[in-house]
């Protein structure tokens, strides 16, 4: 089993079911599917960099993405949103050269 497979795997067995949208250009459409994200608040230590109070850190994985025929890599921004909150900011996962997951900074 590949390290993004193991990772996708984890996340199902602990995390729980998250709605991704992204919005169509300008308009209030949305492309969305369902992905297994697992969620926590940033801790006190951690509010830095524009994070506030509230603001939380999900992970998810490349494989359900890829599965769900998402377009691309989650954008921060105003166009992508997770389990109803924008997302903020995106930092790619590793486990050697291979793209495992996202951790994503969602406000909402």
């Amino acid at each position: 089993m590949s390290a993004s497979a193991r990772f996708a795997v984890s996340l199902r067995r602990a995390g729980r079911p998250m709605v991704l949208k992204r919005r169509v250009g300008t308009t209030n459409t949305f492309t969305a599917c369902t992905i297994c994200g697992k969620d926590r608040e940033y801790r006190p230590t951690e509010l830095v960099g524009g994070v506030v109070q509230g603001d939380r850190r999900i992970r998810i994985a490349q494989a359900d993405i890829e599965a769900e025929g998402w377009p691309g890599p989650p954008k921060a921004g105003t166009t992508d949103f997770l389990d109803g909150g924008a997302v903020k900011g995106v930092q790619p996962l590793h486990d050697g050269a291979e793209l495992v997951g996202f951790v994503l900074w969602v406000r909402g």
